[in-house]
């Protein structure tokens, strides 16, 4: 289980903007396919449109954790775990025990595997185990879960201390992760957005091993 990093956590966690709200709309759900084999090589800088994404540099952990599932086949080569900030055009800056601080828009995680079996069943667990249980977390709403033609995906809108975050736990056949989205306006990014995002993330963010 790899959840919050202490006082690490507390830093990143606690540069969110104040406020809650946002639409909670409910985005369309695909038909989940079968295991096509596609498995990856590793995770690579993602592209998504009107932000500028780059590796997590630096000590200050942002974003959640996601429940490493030991049960899946491990993968094989190097890197099994990276992570990601995205800045959109106007950066989020806070100031933060006297000091300002810039934050990203959205931070994700990638963990690859050898296999992932059940990708929606992986999904389920991950939240129940992870963000379900992060007891510095009080969920808002309902967690909503859509699949698509090749992933699952469950977002829930959240809120730290008085800090609204909306976060994404998803999964395919050979990986799982975690989005968390901060609060540009100070309020939750609406889920149909973060699905939005959160495929985004996973169609550009992972490089196929070769066949």
């Amino acid at each position: 289980m790899r959840g919050l990093k202490g006082a690490v956590w507390a830093v990143g966690l606690a540069l969110l903007l104040a406020g809650c709200g946002g639409d909670a709309s409910e985005p369309e759900s695909e038909l989940l396919g079968k295991d096509t084999g596609i498995r990856y090589d590793k995770s690579r800088v993602p592209t998504v449109r009107n932000m500028a994404c780059d590796r997590k540099r630096g000590s200050i952990r942002y974003g959640l954790s996601v429940h490493k599932d030991d049960s899946l086949p491990e993968h094989e080569g190097e890197n099994d775990s990276e992570d990601y900030v995205c800045h959109g055009p106007d950066r989020i800056s806070v100031a933060v025990e006297g000091r300002t601080v810039a934050v990203p828009h959205i931070a994700a995680e990638y963990d690859l595997y050898g296999a992932v079996p059940d990708p929606l069943k992986t999904v389920k667990s991950v939240y129940s185990e992870s963000l379900a249980e992060e007891d510095e977390r009080t969920l808002v709403g309902e967690a909503v879960t859509v699949t698509t033609k090749t992933a699952a995906i469950t977002c829930q809108q959240n809120v730290w201390e008085t800090f609204p975050m909306t976060t994404c736990l998803w999964a395919n056949h050979g990986a799982v992760g975690a989005v968390d989205f901060f609060p540009p306006a100070g309020r939750h990014t609406e889920i149909s957005e973060a699905v939005a995002r959160t495929r985004e993330l996973i169609a550009t963010g992972l490089v196929e091993s070769p066949r």
